[in-house]
């Protein structure tokens, strides 16, 4: 968008310059252009509108990826993911965590949230999507045979997970053998950009 919409014709505009004599600064210009270009940062939250609902629904770019920390056998998952989104009724914002698990563990057992190893603990949505005022899950499932799961979310937790060192989730597999999954934050940093840039958007305090 950026090239198609500010470079092309910025070119062709110096290209009938120099027809008649040579721009010394032309190269000098095209190169901050494409460099302006090729660093611009995505968006850190996302706002898109859910067609059959209408309602505006505000995300991350991508989920936050989870690992887990043992091996599940070749034909398990060994991710799972969370994100936080915003959904906007008519002015009504009410946030809420989305989570998705892989599809060999207990479809009956709730995740359990960890921020830097205490527990999160929020209200299960047990509705259908169309009681969140969506029609369509708000992330596109990294993992199509996951389950997912919706829980309220407030804007203390949101906080507690934007700033901690650790993200987890602990869930049961099909066997009854507890899973952990858990994301660490950049080293020697504490704290997650996107999840905070999400919080600071929404105006949750103390970040």
């Amino acid at each position: 968008m950026c090239i198609r919409h500010s470079v092309l014709p910025i070119i062709r505009a110096v290209h009938r310059e120099t027809r008649l004599h040579k721009n010394p600064l032309l190269p000098g210009i095209l190169v901050l252009l494409l460099a302006a270009c090729a660093t611009a940062p995505p968006a850190p939250v996302q706002d898109k509108l859910d067609p059959k609902t209408g309602s505006t629904v505000s995300v991350l770019p991508d989920p936050v990826t989870l690992l887990t920390s043992g091996y599940l056998g070749a034909r398990t998952g060994a991710f799972a993911y969370l994100g936080p989104f915003e959904v906007d009724e008519m002015g009504k914002r009410t946030l809420y965590l989305w989570v998705l698990v892989p599809k060999d563990v207990s479809a009956t057992v709730v995740p359990v949230i960890q921020c830097d190893g205490n527990l999160v603990d929020l209200p299960l949505q047990k509705g259908s999507l169309a009681d969140l005022g969506l029609a369509e899950p708000p992330y596109e499932p990294p993992d199509p045979w996951g389950k997912q799961w919706y829980f309220s979310l407030t804007d203390s937790a949101l906080g507690c997970l934007a700033r901690a060192k650790v993200m987890a989730l602990e869930i049961p597999d099909a066997k009854g053998e507890l899973l952990h999954f858990q994301v660490e934050s950049a080293k020697n940093t504490t704290g997650f950009p996107v999840m905070q840039a999400f919080a600071a958007r929404r105006g949750t305090k103390g970040l």
